[in-house]
């Protein structure tokens, strides 16, 4: 009896423990499958936008008495590292200046912004360099820059190792199709191991398409707090394509804390093509800007634009800078603009690639429409004056 017993006593736990030693089941369906899956997509989009990434960093040559001076042997600092910095090793006689961020838009092309590349507004940097996601770094020539709109296009020059980088060159969005309340990625590379990604909803559309009076109204703004470092990275939608670029716009009364601004991809495709074209230095300007019929509308209403006595195609008038070559001409609010050197203006965008493209010097045959009548100017595109930056 006693045998008996001891086997039943000891079969109670050999069931459970068998139990215990079955394959395990799948886990548990997550308890958030939205934002389980939100997660996943972002990832899958930063994997997808980082090979475009790259950091920008400047340098000036360094005074006369320091490059006279012999280069003195490495020292031991407090911490005990005796290296020479980077850039001492590969650009002797340069010091560093600034950093920030860009991106590839195409196998050889970057854009970026203008800030980091100008020791003055007059006075460019004398070497620019870009490191890219598989750590390669590479000068780079200044292709061309848009001042007003701190903006700057760079090419690769020089590869130290023969070899084209594995890149991704980002293509442009549609940055008027986004709502407010879209997701937004902001991606940069700052200078250094860190890099910078950020997640926002868009909280505002840039209101005007000329930034010939108006600055702020021209960029879109997202709620999201950017490195320093990662202006002129771009700004992303969820389909993976550029809407905006990364800008340290300053606004009246400072900055806005936790907004981002960028430079809608609208007037980046045009500004890009327009100053890779034409390797424009400044910003030309003729003093007035402009509306399209589409925010003749939102601004003065519907019925108003429908009275209103225009020709089939053409850009309104919206305001004149005295003094200006607008000015001078006798060119006044209301006008419509509906040809530059013969070319149709159907929009602003068309209005500021035909400005840069024809570039500071020149002197174009512009015709437009008031009351009815149509009539020409000869005009010399100016470099835009201080007086007249953008507000």
């Amino acid at each position: 009896m006693q045998s008996i017993l001891r086997l039943a006593f000891a079969a109670s736990f050999v069931l459970p423990l068998g139990l215990f030693a079955q394959t395990p089941t799948s886990a548990p369906p997550p308890k958030l499958p939205t934002a389980v899956a939100l997660q996943r997509d972002t990832i899958a989009l930063a994997k997808d936008v980082w090979p475009a990434i790259v950091t920008v960093r400047t340098f000036v040559r360094s005074d006369a008495m320091a490059k006279a001076a012999p280069t003195p042997a490495p020292t031991a600092d407090a911490s005990g590292w005796i290296a020479n910095p980077t850039h001492e090793r590969d650009y002797p006689g340069f010091r560093p200046h600034a950093s920030g961020s860009g991106f590839f838009v195409a196998k050889d092309e970057i854009l970026t912004g203008l800030q980091p590349l100008r020791v003055a507004p007059e006075q460019a940097v004398d070497l620019v360099e870009v490191e890219t996601v598989d750590n390669q770094r590479i000068l780079c020539d200044v292709v061309g820059v848009e001042p007003t709109l701190q903006l700057a296009v760079l090419r690769l020059a020089v590869l130290p190792s023969y070899v084209p980088p594995e890149v991704r060159a980002l293509p442009f969005g549609d940055s008027d199709a986004l709502e407010v309340g879209s997701l937004v990625l902001g991606a940069g590379d700052p200078s250094g191991p860190e890099r910078w990604m950020g997640l926002g909803l868009l909280v505002a559309k840039p209101s005007r398409d000329c930034y010939q009076e108006m600055m702020n109204a021209t960029y879109m703004q997202a709620t999201m707090v950017v490195h320093p470092g990662a202006f002129g990275g771009p700004l992303v939608g969820l389909d993976g394509t550029v809407v905006g670029l990364l800008h340290p716009l300053q606004v009246e009364g400072g900055t806005t804390l936790g907004s981002a601004w960028a430079l809608p991809s609208k007037l980046l495709v045009g500004l890009y093509e327009s100053i890779r074209a034409a390797g424009t230095e400044r910003s030309p300007w003729l003093g007035f800007s402009v509306m399209s019929r589409t925010e003749i509308a939102k601004v003065h209403g519907l019925q108003a634009f429908q009275k209103m006595v225009k020709p089939p195609h053409g850009i309104l008038l919206e305001n004149v800078f005295q003094p200006s070559p607008a000015a001078a001409a006798g060119l006044q609010v209301g006008d419509f603009l509906t040809h530059f050197a013969g070319v149709e203006i159907h929009a602003p965008v068309e209005f500021q690639r035909q400005l840069y493209l024809a570039g500071v010097g020149r002197t174009v045959t512009l015709q437009f429409f008031r009351a009815g009548t149509t009539f020409t100017k000869d005009l010399a595109i100016e470099a835009r004056p201080a007086a007249a930056k953008p507000r």
